[in-house]
């Protein structure tokens, strides 16, 4: 599966949002959910028991599906189920279902999917659109963050130094924290998972890596996974695609990483 020659792809912790029309895949499952917008004509999806044609899609997660909808103009925001945005919408897209979402809230991002799509709007209104079509879904209330002082730098030495599960231990004794206490101050903080953020963190660093022009191996290792396969794997068990749907055509897509919208420390 290609992305469009004219892709692009927004990457955050935690979610990703691409814009194509070569979107075709073979049946898989992925961790991640999905919420899928047709720009033009329906995107076809199929799962074991239903194809159907769909104006806007929400796959839950570890859903057993394909998309063959070549030619047809979309945008995607893929997920981690375990966000704070996605619980709560959680009602709406199960694990092992596709709903049909009614189309007509849609109808008002439709002037800026397109300025997604063509690459025209910049990541922090990108981040605001990706809130504005999961609110679609279900109109949730922002969550209010007073973000502990030790969880901030916390989730900043993280980031910076892509530390092993061994040391994850070591982390919380820095700043004071027992192991279970940071474990739950990291979710109360930032709405998601300490073990999920470190493993979207190396995601992100391993195609960091890849744009910057190392070769798969030398990223994955670089990332902290235990070699390319370790990373292909847990790419593909995620998002349903391996890395290269988004890295193997450098020269004709374009790829940004995001550091607004999201606390980033």
């Amino acid at each position: 599966m290609d992305l469009d020659p004219k892709g692009i792809v927004y990457l955050w912790t935690t979610r990703v949002l691409f814009a194509t029309n070569r979107m075709q895949t073979e049946f898989h499952e992925h961790y991640a959910a999905s919420l899928a917008i047709a720009l033009n004509s329906p995107i076809h999806i199929e799962t074991e028991t239903s194809k159907d044609d769909y104006s806007v899609a929400l796959v839950g997660p570890n859903t057993y599906h394909r998309t063959l909808s070549p030619g047809k103009e979309m945008v995607v925001l893929l997920i981690d189920p375990e966000t704070y945005e996605y619980g709560s919408i959680s009602d709406f897209g199960k694990p092992g279902e596709v709903r049909k979402l009614d189309p007509s809230p849609f109808l008002p991002l439709m002037e800026r999917l397109w300025d997604l799509y063509y690459g025209n709007i910049n990541d922090s209104d990108a981040w605001e659109l990706q809130l504005d079509m999961l609110r679609c879904v279900f109109p949730f209330r922002k969550k209010e963050r007073n973000i502990d002082d030790r969880i901030r730098k916390i989730a900043h030495k993280i980031r910076t130094e892509l530390p092993d599960s061994i040391r994850m231990r070591e982390i919380g004794k820095d700043f004071s924290i027992s192991e279970d206490r940071l474990i739950r101050l990291f979710k109360e903080n930032l709405g998601i998972p300490l073990r999920r953020y470190l493993l979207w963190v190396r995601i992100l660093a391993a195609s960091r890596f890849l744009m910057e022009g190392m070769n798969i191996t030398e990223a994955a290792h670089s990332a902290g996974f235990s070699d390319s396969a370790h990373f292909t794997r847990t790419f593909k068990e995620n998002f349903g695609f391996v890395p290269s749907f988004f890295f193997g055509h450098l020269k004709s897509i374009e790829v940004r990483f995001c550091e607004s919208g999201e606390y980033v420390f």
